[in-house]
């Protein structure tokens, strides 16, 4: 299989991934709504926001496994790739547990500051397990970083959607009747299932690895650990971004204010990875190509933001306008405050999406550091916006200034790597995608005027079902004869038929 033949399969699988997931978590929020109510799911969000702050003990390593197991592959050094995993599952192993139980009292206390009394007992309750869920999962995201380096990333996937599924599967069967508990005991099924798997699929590929990982290499430890530590400036960043949101929506808005957040977040990363996804797989190829062939590495993103940018803006608009009839549909009823979170986000979400190319580019060459700047400007920047906006205009405030946050510190990004690669800013709007950008903008603003004028006056489907209609009518005919659509059929047939293609 050649490696283009293999990027493609990994991208489509990836987004093949997001779009079950996402049709899984549909299903799953639609069902705990019923059945645990908005309150409780916002008990549910907050403690693994707060459990999420422990990442910190992740060291960076899962996001070096990539680029080294690539390298050592690139360079025929499988008892390197062996004594990599090992070395980083162990030291993650180890260092997780110890930085738990010391964040336990820790978490407690923040909950305690952040959650009214009369909820506080079933946020405590369910701690523990989230934090035992939070450790399987640090440690079998090496594994699978592994199977990325591998440029195995479509097993990687095959496994996360078997993982969601047994998720909701549990759910269904244990929710009705433990209620937050019965979530969080599925949780721990569903990640334990996923590390069991990945160990067993990562020893295909690496048969030097032993039964039980029990090799710790010190020279090898301080390789990833140097690379590491920019992913982990970058974790402690970004460990700021969902919990300080949550936290000060929280207490500026009120616990079901955090329901409606976690649900519109969740539905707008769906739909941003479900581009970014594809884009991850440069990781490897780039390591690879950093080692073999340096000088494509411009090409490759080049033609990796073009394809970006032709998806995501239609996408990201398409959501603005579905969002509506997804709030019928999901919640129930129109609610108001899911539709507004849910526009703001995938605006921030939108210009956060198109630094992946540049961010996963330099992941490849270790070039980190732009990285790590825009994700502490994110981290900071909402951190002083939140308290700011919140404290005087409440929960809606929080959710404006993270976007804000968002789309600012993520242009850093992009810029960079621009101004640095002599790569003209203009091209951050590619000319052949300048028409979809007008007609896009033409179908929101036509989306917002027809919704303002008769909302209230037809079936809240039935008027969105023709605006999507519209909207279709005016974006389709700018996406067909664009030519990005024509390279991406032809790569993709002439790929599929083993026939040679210059990408």
């Amino acid at each position: 299989m050649t490696q283009k033949r293999q990027v493609l399969i990994n991208a489509i699988m990836s987004m093949v991934q997001i779009a079950v997931i996402g049709g899984i978590l549909f299903v799953l929020y639609r069902f705990l709504l019923k059945t645990i109510g908005i309150e409780q799911l916002g008990i549910w969000s907050l403690v693994l926001a707060t459990t999420a702050v422990t990442q910190i003990a992740n060291l960076g390593l899962s996001g070096s496994i990539v680029k080294f197991v690539a390298k050592y592959i690139a360079r025929g050094e499988n008892e390197n790739v062996s004594n990599v995993i090992q070395t980083a599952f162990l030291s993650v192993g180890i260092f997780v547990a110890l930085i738990l139980m010391i964040g336990y009292p820790i978490a407690k206390w923040i909950l305690s500051l952040v959650i009214l009394p009369e909820s506080l007992s079933s946020a405590l309750a369910i701690l523990p397990y989230a934090f035992l869920a939070l450790w399987i999962m640090i440690v079998t995201s090496i594994f699978q970083a592994g199977l990325d380096g591998y440029q195995r990333i479509e097993i990687r996937s095959i496994l996360l959607m078997g993982g969601a599924l047994l998720h909701l599967l549990l759910c269904f069967m244990l929710a009705p009747r433990y209620g937050l508990m019965g979530i969080a005991y599925a949780r721990i099924i569903q990640n334990f299932t996923i590390l069991i798997s990945s160990w067993i699929l990562i020893k295909r590929y690496v048969p030097l690895l032993p039964i039980f990982p029990s090799k710790w290499n010190k020279n090898l430890f301080k390789e990833i650990i140097s690379y590491g530590m920019s992913f982990q400036t970058m974790t402690i960043a970004t460990m700021l971004y969902d919990p300080t949101t949550k936290a000060l929506l929280s207490k500026f808005g009120g616990l079901s204010m955090v329901g409606y957040y976690e649900m519109a977040s969740k539905m707008i990363k769906q739909f941003r990875a479900l581009i970014v996804s594809a884009n991850q797989v440069l990781i490897p190829v780039i390591a690879d190509l950093k080692e073999k062939t340096p000088k494509k590495i411009r090409s490759v993103y080049s033609t990796s933001y073009n394809l970006l940018f032709y998806l995501a803006l239609p996408l990201y608009s398409l959501t603005i306008i579905c969002i509506p009839i997804i709030s019928e549909l999901w919640i129930g009823h129109y609610e108001r405050i899911f539709v507004i979170f849910g526009t703001l986000l995938a605006i921030g979400w939108f210009l956060n999406t198109l630094n992946a190319p540049a961010h996963y580019a330099n992941l490849g060459t270790g070039e980190l550091r732009w990285n790590v700047v825009s994700h502490v400007a994110i981290a900071f920047l909402n951190v002083g916006l939140s308290f700011l906006l919140g404290f005087f205009y409440g929960g809606m405030g929080v959710v404006i200034a993270w976007v804000i946050s968002l789309a600012l510190g993520s242009s850093i990004i992009y810029l960079s790597y621009h101004i640095r690669h002599k790569i003209p800013l203009i091209e951050l709007a590619p000319k052949a995608s300048r028409i979809i950008i007008i007609t896009c903008l033409i179908g929101i603003f036509s989306f917002f005027i027809i919704h303002h004028k008769f909302f209230g006056s037809f079936n809240t489907i039935a008027l969105n079902g023709i605006i999507i209609l519209l909207f279709s009518m005016i974006v389709f005919p700018s996406l067909w004869f664009h030519p990005m659509r024509k390279r991406l059929m032809e790569w993709m047939t002439t790929e599929f038929s083993n026939k040679k293609v210059v990408m």
